[in-house]
């Protein structure tokens, strides 16, 4: 079976062979055993932000790797995009089960590479972020009780784990929630909110995992 992936974690198998994981569309997270893999060419080839084409064979509920290529010039990130465009890698390697498809979100995965490839300003790259962390937590599962009509809006919100929005004399503004519901991250302070609530849920969703790449954005601009 032909499938076009992008490629999230590799590791060594033996001498010649790796281990890889990979996003597809139709069949999400595929690991995978990709032999004679360690030769410096498919190496060159087996690079994160790579658009990836290869035929995949299943035998005894394993998956093999074969005529493995690009499908086009691989995604330059530079900067703070290289930071997110690792974040992204890393939410999907460990939200995600394996063999269990979510075409909206590697739509959306696809998405995010292009646009992190083409901007370097903090801002953007943020609004990038949240729009997917919005489309993961959904794809998982984690719908979050937003209200999805402005005039009932209060006017203050708390976010609580495992619940959603429940209405407070004071937190978070009622209209920050309304625009992210609508996918408009754009405004600052709605970005702040924003990064509040992913933040809480994605922790959750991942059982507490500290990520990396958080870490090294953490480090570099304050958080991610």
């Amino acid at each position: 079976m032909s499938t076009e992936a992008w490629l999230l974690h590799k590791v060594p198998s033996g001498e010649t062979s790796v281990r890889l994981s990979l996003f597809t569309c139709d069949k999400g997270i595929v690991p995978c055993l990709y032999k004679g893999g360690r030769t410096p060419k498919k190496q060159a080839i087996l690079q994160p932000f790579t658009p990836l084409c290869l035929f995949l064979n299943n035998n005894k509920d394993w998956y093999y790797a074969r005529n493995l290529e690009t499908t086009s010039a691989p995604l330059h990130m530079k900067g703070l995009s290289l930071f997110a465009a690792l974040y992204i890698n890393e939410l999907v390697y460990y939200a995600l089960k394996p063999l269990d498809p979510h075409p909206e979100l590697y739509e959306s995965y696809q998405y995010t590479l292009q646009g992190l490839a083409s901007i370097t300003e903090q801002l953007a790259i943020e609004s990038l972020l949240r729009k997917f962390e919005w489309v993961l937590l959904r794809e998982c599962g984690y719908m979050l009780s937003f209200m999805d009509d402005r005039e009932s809006a209060a006017e203050y919100y708390q976010f609580v784990i495992g619940k959603g929005f429940t209405v407070a004399e004071e937190g978070l503004l009622g209209d920050h929630i309304f625009a992210i519901t609508q996918g408009q991250f754009i405004d600052v302070q709605v970005l702040k909110t924003a990064k509040l609530v992913m933040r809480q849920a994605i922790t959750h969703l991942l059982g507490g995992r500290e990520l990396k790449s958080r870490a090294l954005f953490r480090s570099r601009v304050g958080s991610c």
